[in-house]
């Protein structure tokens, strides 16, 4: 199938995982990586001429925007309130960003959409965490494209560049009391199952033109 994928948020632990899982796919026969860094990915992934890496500056879209051509388009883009700085900065990282490259993406004929947002994602929640991520939903829904996939992991497991000292105590802290029934539902999954569920669902042949993966989902993809 001649078919080009689009990936932001490509250099993050879910990221990375599904640039691999794509180059591997026969569904796609071109892959867009558009990111700030690098990829850097290892030398043995396979079928790396499938792949096309454009380091942008996303402050500036006009430098970019014409490059956003393809039939699927995968966010992966997440930040926490330490990285960013602000809230401010993080609300342009999760939701500002993310919500004008889709923009973009539907105005140059993309047609379906897939989003890694998280549990308990709501534009309404007391969480300003979880109120950006329900916003970023509904803003990508209401651009109506074709389909749209929406899959709410929690806490993502998998080796990053930075070191996440928090989220790590919360990986070991949700770890060791999953069995219990309010942890199961917010127990960590790794970024590969992420990139795994998001690239099959994809790939899906199916009708519905909205899908909302919760977590327990996730697992069983």
């Amino acid at each position: 199938m001649n078919k080009t994928a689009i990936v932001i948020g490509s250099t993050g632990v879910v990221g990375r995982e599904l640039i691999q899982q794509l180059l591997d796919t026969e569904q796609y026969n071109s892959v867009l990586s558009f990111s700030r860094s690098p990829l850097n990915l290892d030398s043995e992934v396979r079928n790396q001429n499938k792949l096309t890496e454009y380091l942008v500056e996303f402050d500036n879209p006009e430098q970019w925007q014409e490059l956003v051509s393809g039939n699927d388009v995968f966010c992966c883009i997440g930040t926490t309130l330490k990285q960013a700085g602000s809230k401010e900065k993080q609300r342009q990282i999760d939701l500002e960003l993310p919500s004008k490259f889709a923009h973009i993406a539907k105005q140059n004929g993309a047609e379906q959409f897939i989003l890694v947002s998280s549990t308990g994602a709501n534009p309404k929640s007391n969480s300003f965490y979880l109120r950006l991520k329900g916003k970023l939903e509904q803003a990508i829904i209401n651009l109506d494209f074709k389909r749209t996939v929406i899959v709410r992991p929690s806490v993502i497991v998998g080796k990053r560049p930075d070191n996440r000292l928090g989220e790590k105590l919360s990986i070991v802290l949700l770890s060791a009391l999953k069995w219990l029934p309010i942890i199961n539902k917010f127990r960590p999954i790794s970024g590969a199952q992420v990139a795994h569920s998001i690239s099959q669902l994809a790939q899906q042949n199916s009708t519905s033109k909205l899908i909302i993966k919760e977590l327990d989902e996730l697992f069983n993809d």
